[in-house]
């Protein structure tokens, strides 16, 4: 397989449009602070939260968007990619939305110096979205370790666990009597 395929396939697709939106998003929030209107234009909150501060939030959430649509993409693409890990594809998806959080966490930590009130709802809702998130990863790595382990070593994968137990057409020629 040429590399020119593998640029062409749906993980470029899916790396591509990352690319285009982080750098889009990243072009803009560039742009918004040098504007001096955005410099000039004042306080939203006397004193703790300016014009220019609400508008790099506005830029970030959509950037937060853009990571998030990655992360369903990139789940798609490793659901179809390692179909005999079931939960690679949750598992990169979560790594992505806790590095999301991490990024929300401190963009938005200015909104705790203008609205002092939420600061607790601001810090304990985000410990736990981050606390369920690891929760999720290592569940997935719990359940998935037999198909990662044997993936990372070349191994066969393991054989699904079947739903009867091994003995049972012994048990069922037991009862027959035969």
């Amino acid at each position: 397989m040429s590399i020119k395929s593998k640029l062409r396939g749906p993980f470029a697709r899916v790396a591509a449009n990352l690319v285009i939106g982080v750098v889009g998003l990243v072009i803009v929030r560039l742009i918004a602070q040098g504007l001096p209107m955005f410099q000039d234009a004042g306080w939203i909150v006397e004193g703790k939260l300016t014009v220019l501060a609400g508008a790099l939030i506005v830029i970030d959430a959509l950037l937060l968007s853009v990571l998030v649509r990655f992360a369903i993409e990139l789940r798609a693409y490793l659901l179809g990619r390692f179909a005999e890990i079931a939960g690679l594809g949750t598992m990169a998806a979560t790594l992505v939305l806790l590095v999301t959080a991490a990024i929300a966490y401190i963009d938005f930590k200015p909104l705790t110096t203008a609205w002092p009130a939420i600061a607790q709802f601001y810090v304990w809702g985000f410990f736990a979205l981050a606390a369920i998130l690891l929760i999720q990863i290592v569940i997935l790595l719990y359940r998935d370790r037999d198909s990662i382990s044997a993936r990372i070593l070349g191994q066969p994968m393991p054989a699904a666990p079947s739903d009867q137990p091994s003995n049972v057409g012994a048990a069922t020629s037991a009862v027959a009597g035969r």
